[in-house]
């Protein structure tokens, strides 16, 4: 009787058991994914910054008349410039930080309505895309705002150096000098500390746009054929391919084989269209070869107009757009100068 008890408590473990571990298997490793597919969330917008330039009070003092009195002066002097030129770019950096946090939202609310369409419209993409890019713009200026932080640091170095090598003054020069390099100090590491802070604020930065760009290449996949731009209105699939893929390119790079190099001969392209129109402009179309748009298509077109800002082309002369060829044998993207 207490065998049968036992073989039967067995039996009944064994059945939960296998009841678990198909629960178990079906959570931790489903066959297939839920369908729909959840849209793709959005990275956590990286915090912007809050340190600002406070200049170190500089002390004066009055002349002694000796040659190493006016070097110590003539340091003074480039201090204050120094500290007044820094002081200037608070206001710019501030504007830039709520740039980025107020389109960072915006971004957000429009890669959302992107993400959780039911049928996304290439206008929903076009809005999304054109958030993203005047985060980058911004981007692009706070690196600007780094270089001239980094430099007042420089300067600052530089002014120290200078000061160690005034020697053999008078008594009062001396302490001058050495208070005059304790205000040196602290200006250049408050600098050094705050090119280092902006410096990490962009690289996080730049680590969201570069992902945000992978997943709005993702959510493009199977929009209808179009031009989709940074502003505008969105052409529609037949003004597109008889106003656009009809024209010759300015360039045209194919994609059909791994690691294209086109940087150099992109650059040279660049400087010839500057040097006839400084104001020229410039439509980056990703075409996608078959009859759908595919993130790498869409990648490729940001990557061009990518390397385009980095040599030299203002992002507000930059235009992203989309097309496909079904004729086309590998994707491609072509450049029009305006």
């Amino acid at each position: 009787m207490l065998l049968m008890k036992a073989r039967g408590l067995l039996a009944l473990s064994a059945a939960l058991s296998l009841a678990a571990c198909s629960t178990m298997s079906s959570n931790l490793f489903p066959d297939k994914p839920p369908s729909p597919v959840p849209p793709a969330s959005t990275a956590t917008m990286p915090l912007a910054g809050t340190s600002f330039f406070t200049p170190v009070p500089v002390t004066p003092g009055a002349s002694t008349g000796t040659p190493q009195g006016q070097q110590i002066g003539g340091m003074r002097g480039r201090l204050v410039a120094i500290q007044g030129e820094i002081s200037a770019r608070n206001a710019s950096l501030s504007e830039i930080r709520q740039r980025l946090a107020s389109d960072g939202a915006l971004y957000r609310i429009t890669k959302s309505d992107l993400a959780t369409a039911t049928t996304p419209t290439p206008q929903q993409y076009q809005k999304a895309q054109g958030a993203l890019d005047r985060l980058h713009a911004n981007t692009t200026a706070l690196d600007g705002e780094m270089r001239v932080f980094a430099k007042g640091a420089a300067e600052a170095n530089k002014l120290m150096n200078e000061s160690v090598a005034v020697k053999n003054g008078t008594e009062e020069d001396q302490n001058q000098l050495n208070t005059l390099r304790g205000e040196i100090s602290q200006t250049a590491n408050q600098l050094d500390r705050l090119v280092n802070e902006i410096s990490n604020e962009w690289a996080l930065q730049s680590a969201f746009i570069a992902k945000e760009r992978a997943a709005l290449a993702t959510l493009s996949t199977g929009l209808p054929a179009t031009v989709v731009t940074n502003s505008g209105p969105a052409a529609t699939p037949a003004s597109a391919s008889a106003s656009l893929l009809s024209q010759p390119a300015f360039v045209t790079i194919k994609f059909d084989r791994p690691n294209v190099t086109y940087r150099d001969a992109l650059a040279q392209a660049v400087s010839a269209a500057k040097r006839r129109n400084p104001a020229t402009t410039f439509d980056v179309v990703g075409v996608a070869a078959g009859r759908v748009m595919t993130p790498e298509a869409t990648a490729k077109a940001q990557e061009v107009a990518t390397t385009l800002a980095s040599l030299g082309v203002e992002a507000t002369k930059i235009r992203l757009l989309n097309a496909i060829n079904s004729a086309a044998q590998a994707h491609e993207v072509r450049i029009y100068a305006r």
